[in-house]
């Protein structure tokens, strides 16, 4: 047996442990899940997980970023950078919207994370790689802001790094907020898809020309 051998095996037993994370993290609370809950659906030894996670935090938070991965993915598949800037910040931000409505686990796993995560102390270098990956593989928008200014969709005095740091944190927070709670709603109905609509429009409407 080679070397290449082997570490196809060990790139598949990670691959396998994430995957039986996300899926006991998205079914229940993650805080009530235990090293063997994950072994015994990767069918694994703890052994072997302890080859690949120091513990279950570390695959918590490998399990968030491959979640924030394909939250992205999906935004960014609808960047068509044949139309203006501002219409490619709409479209990213209606994939956003679809993409919570269709994985609705996915974003109360997220929400779960960072209220807890932010909230308890924990291992400052898995904090630090979360950070950076945050930083690195989260600034989506800044390229349709640059657009959007070039092409005049936008406004000229916008600050591209800012902006986009402003519509990822007001529409995280609104989806997670759908996502987990029930709307308190009296008289005349609102749905979900109204709020998040008029949430759009006023981003929108506070970038453009």
């Amino acid at each position: 047996m080679n070397d290449s051998w082997h570490e196809k095996v060990r790139i598949k037993n990670r691959e396998e442990i994430i995957e039986a994370g996300k899926k006991l993290f998205l079914k229940y609370n993650f805080i009530d899940v235990k090293v063997k809950d994950v072994c015994t659906l990767a069918s694994i030894s703890r052994v072997t997980f302890y080859k690949h996670f120091k513990s279950m935090d570390e695959l918590v938070f490998e399990v968030q970023m491959n979640i924030l991965r394909h939250m992205v993915k999906a935004i960014k598949g609808k960047a068509n950078d044949k139309v203006s800037g501002k219409e490619m910040i709409e479209n990213m931000l209606y994939a956003w919207i679809s993409f919570a409505k269709e994985y609705k686990e996915e974003m109360k796993f997220i929400f779960l994370f960072d209220f807890y995560y932010g909230a308890n102390n924990s291992n400052e270098d898995l904090k630090s790689k979360y950070k950076n990956f945050i930083f690195e593989d989260n600034n989506f928008f800044n390229e349709a802001i640059d657009k959007g200014i070039e092409d005049k969709s936008l406004r000229r005095d916008l600050e591209p790094v800012r902006v986009g740091c402003l519509i990822f944190q007001t529409i995280m927070g609104l989806l997670q907020r759908i996502s987990c709670t029930d709307l308190p709603v009296t008289g005349e109905v609102v749905t979900a898809d109204d709020i998040a609509k008029e949430v759009v429009d006023i981003l929108i409407n506070s970038i453009s020309i």
